[in-house]
């Protein structure tokens, strides 16, 4: 795929997975990742204080985010940053979390103003494939030419199924075009190249009023 048809691709998903986001929506998700890299269940009610806001009127837009992973009691413990064991390991000050793509690996350091450690696998040929993100970029990237691959996303809600089940990490672009085939919908490009994508999604996600999630979530877990 040419670079032209890539950029092409990396607009659209752009687009696609935050367009449509509003401010609140914006507010809730940076809220929840800044209580779930803490690395317990986060409660309804801890959202509610958190963000000022009615306990019903948290669940209603919960029940508006596709995916919301919970736990036998009903906390949450998993949108995008999960407690459940996925193939991309997440660790924060010591904390094993995972993600459910390799984009997100890249995209919640800044978000929530911490380093990362990521530990995932090429989704070709299962070597190791290490990095540690930063909110400003990548280190540390073990084998220097790793790949992810991006799609589009469909127009289903679930962005889980319709986009994180193909975004993976490989160990080179050999491992990813074989991996992709003849797939016209799948663009290779470099971790470092996800990263800036990545960049320009946390900028659209970035509601005013949580403009500098770091300090808060360190705060609030002192």
């Amino acid at each position: 795929m040419g670079t032209s048809e890539t950029s092409l691709i990396m607009q659209e998903l752009a687009q696609r997975l935050s367009g449509d986001a509003g401010e609140e929506s914006a507010q809730l998700f940076r809220a929840l990742l800044c209580e779930l890299v803490a690395g317990s269940p986060v409660s309804r009610e801890r959202l509610s204080e958190l963000m000022g806001w009615p306990v019903n009127k948290v669940s209603a837009a919960l029940e508006q985010a596709p995916g919301v992973e919970y736990d036998s009691a009903g906390h949450i413990i998993g949108y995008g940053l999960t407690l459940r064991e996925t193939p991309h390991a997440f660790e924060v000050d010591g904390r094993r979390l995972y993600t459910w793509c390799a984009l997100d690996a890249l995209i919640f350091p800044s978000l929530v103003g911490n380093t990362a450690q990521v530990f995932s696998s090429c989704a070709a040929t299962r070597a190791p494939v290490r990095l540690t993100v930063t909110p400003d970029g990548i280190r540390d990237l073990d084998p220097a030419g790793a790949m992810v691959s991006l799609v589009p996303p469909d127009a289903s809600a679930d962005v889980r199924s319709a986009f994180c089940c193909h975004v993976h990490f490989f160990a080179s672009a050999a491992a990813a075009d074989a991996w992709a085939g003849a797939q016209a919908n799948v663009a290779i490009v470099s971790v470092h190249d996800a990263f800036r994508l990545g960049q320009s999604l946390v900028q659209r996600l970035s509601a005013p009023t949580l403009s500098s999630c770091g300090p808060a979530c360190a705060e609030a877990h002192a």
